[in-house]
């Protein structure tokens, strides 16, 4: 997991790392879905590029996870 500290410019726009660009396959113009969870803001690129396996890991781990730990997540987009 990484972590770091990013800045909210004019309007809203933050800059993500290159490493996290790159390992999410993030290019310019790419759809991001915003989740709004209780704590904090979950961001899912929407690339269709194939998940590599240590993505599937994480995934297939946390989406293991209880049924209790969805209510976490109570925000739905219908327009993504």
């Amino acid at each position: 997991m990484i972590m770091t500290s990013l800045t909210v410019r004019h309007g809203g726009e933050i800059a993500l790392p290159a490493d996290l660009r790159t390992r999410y396959g993030i290019m310019p113009d790419t759809r991001v879905r915003m989740i709004e969870t209780k704590t904090g803001i979950l961001l899912v690129p929407l690339t269709g590029e194939p998940m590599n396996e240590e993505l599937a890991q994480e995934l297939a781990e946390w989406q293991s996870l209880s049924a209790q730990t969805w209510d976490t997540y109570p925000y739905e987009d219908d327009d993504a």
